[in-house]
């Protein structure tokens, strides 16, 4: 898997657990041009805040999902496709 193909997926997956656990998230748009590792500071911090946010919404009571089905992982797969078929790639 190439590092843009990780960071999307990484990304997408980010959406959906915001998702189910009714967080408002909106990811950063990568603005990287080059190949990368598929993870990078920003994506990290991203990470976790939405992981402190899930631990504060689950202190508040509310019922948290921490992972996802395969179903979830599968979905978020189809969302890179979706992604990368919109992505200039031009350099």
């Amino acid at each position: 898997m190439k590092g843009k193909d990780k960071c999307a997926l990484l990304k997408s997956i980010r959406v959906r657990l915001a998702e189910i656990n009714s967080i408002p998230y909106t990811p950063h748009p990568c603005n990287n041009t080059e190949e990368c590792c598929g993870t990078c500071e920003l994506c990290d911090a991203e990470s976790k805040w939405l992981l402190h946010t899930m631990k504060e919404y689950e202190d508040k009571g509310y019922p948290i999902i921490y992972s996802l089905c395969e179903s979830d992982v599968i979905e978020a797969s189809k969302n890179v496709i979706s992604i990368e078929s919109n992505c200039d790639t031009r350099r």
